[in-house]
């Protein structure tokens, strides 16, 4: 869980991450295996060069699983990207739900 809450959500009980430790505990061991080996193979450096439409790329700044080297390496690739690196780990919607909403928000209004 660590890899994907910060230690102030694991810390007490948390409706949130006790909701996706069930999902994690309950989902059969070779589906989720698989799920990880997927995730693990995929190299999209090269498509992404290929987006055109305007993107935002938000990253955690204490993200384990998708480093922020990762989420910066990933907006250098798309032309004209924008990065939002949150005060966070890797479920940013959940752990910083408004700032995130916020950063979402006012980049779609600003996009053409």
């Amino acid at each position: 869980m660590r890899n994907w809450f910060p230690a102030t959500m694991l810390a007490a009980p948390n409706e949130i991450v006790d909701e996706f430790r069930n999902l994690a505990l309950t989902t059969p061991p070779r589906g989720l295996a698989g799920c990880y080996a997927a995730l693990r193979d995929a190299d999209l450096r090269r498509i992404i060069s290929l987006i055109a439409a305007p993107t935002l790329v938000i990253g955690g700044e204490s993200d384990t699983v998708t480093r922020a080297s990762h989420s910066e390496e990933i907006a250098a690739t798309i032309t004209n990207a924008k990065l939002v690196l949150l005060p966070g780990v890797h479920i940013l919607n959940v752990e910083q739900a408004d700032r995130f909403n916020d950063e979402v928000v006012s980049f779609l209004q600003g996009a053409p």
